[in-house]
């Protein structure tokens, strides 16, 4: 109890292992702790050590292996505590890790609520040491069982995160994304004295698509167009989708209004080339509008309002378009 008290308080998982890493390791005797993850289906990887800086050096570290590899796979395959008592002599040893000085192993798999999510294996260097008795063996098990929720929760979080920055049906950032890219790329564009566009995209003709052919036409016909629309822009440059057929971007490091204008009209005809497919009943086109910053010189939403507005007139004029708002000027391009 004393070993376990505060662990669950400890919020980063680096911190965590290494606090559960030191403490089951001073309660078995043992030199430390390696904790080994899945990297993939059948492919698993080490992540993290605690007291073994030695196999922390070795090569085989830095490299996935085979989740059927060694005293690793033995465990994961058997789901059940394994210790090897003379791991140079054992048939599972591997000579990086027996140069390194490891004498002898005990791998516990990580039990979570999708199955094992790896394993750890507490380690004795340079000397030998004799089997648990089942006190130990249920001390490192508990501290499997803890390791391993930590590792669920630290997956959860990582999900919820990604869920609250990207739109889950393209992948592509999401409003707060991208407005928080905005503001840096605003500095960014102040900083080189360069221009910065942004522009909101519309699809035409997608609501037909939508109300006639259904939501899942609608859906890759979407799919479609961020592919098109990513394949135009830089890696310098963002797309993101707002929701429904609205895409938006933000084009960086530019020195005029006809360089903005090229990319534009590229991303436009992008869109005709990719979400249609000969199909001339439920044709896809898009209204584009954009503002160049600071020609613009705007707070980040009324910059999005000056391009939201501007894509309205290109939809106005009868889609398949750009209007470009690079201050008072207004570029019309078909």
């Amino acid at each position: 109890m004393r070993a376990t008290t505060g662990l669950l308080k400890i919020f980063s998982f680096p911190e965590f292992f290494a606090a559960a890493a030191e403490r089951l390791a001073k309660l078995l005797g043992a030199d430390g702790v390696a904790l080994i993850v899945y990297e993939e289906p059948g492919q698993l990887r080490y992540k993290l050590f605690h007291g073994l800086e030695q196999l922390n050096q070795t090569p085989i570290v830095k490299f996935s292996f085979s989740a059927s590899q060694g005293t690793v796979g033995r465990a994961l395959a058997s789901g059940q505590a394994l210790f090897t008592p003379d791991y140079p002599n054992s048939a599972d040893a591997m000579p990086d890790f027996v140069g390194a000085g490891l004498r002898a192993n005990l791998v516990v798999p990580l039990p979570s609520p999708a199955g094992f999510s790896g394993a750890i294996a507490i380690a004795w260097l340079h000397r030998h040491t004799t089997p648990p008795n089942a006190t130990s063996l249920a001390f490192a098990e508990m501290f499997a069982a803890l390791i391993g929720s930590a590792i669920y929760r630290e997956a959860l979080e990582t999900q919820l995160e990604t869920l609250s920055l990207t739109d889950p049906l393209t992948g592509l950032p999401n409003r707060r994304t991208f407005m928080l890219r905005l503001i840096n790329a605003q500095k960014r564009a102040c900083r080189n004295q360069s221009l910065m566009a942004l522009a909101v995209i519309d699809l035409d003709g997608f609501k037909t698509i939508n109300d006639e052919l259904g939501h899942t036409a609608g859906d890759q016909c979407l799919l479609l167009a961020a592919k098109a629309i990513q394949n135009v822009v830089r890696d310098i440059d963002m797309v993101a989708r707002f929701g429904g057929d609205e895409f938006v971007v933000i084009l960086e490091d530019l020195r005029s209004s006809e360089e903005i204008l090229s990319i534009f009209n590229r991303i436009v005809g992008a869109v005709v080339e990719g979400c249609n497919s000969g199909n001339e009943q439920h044709r896809i086109t898009a209204s584009l509008g954009a503002t160049i910053y600071p020609l613009d010189f705007s707070e980040p939403e009324i910059l999005l309002k000056h391009a939201d507005e501007a894509m309205y007139l290109s939809k106005r004029n009868g889609g398949n378009q750009v209007t470009l708002l690079p201050g008072d000027l207004v570029f019309y391009s078909r």
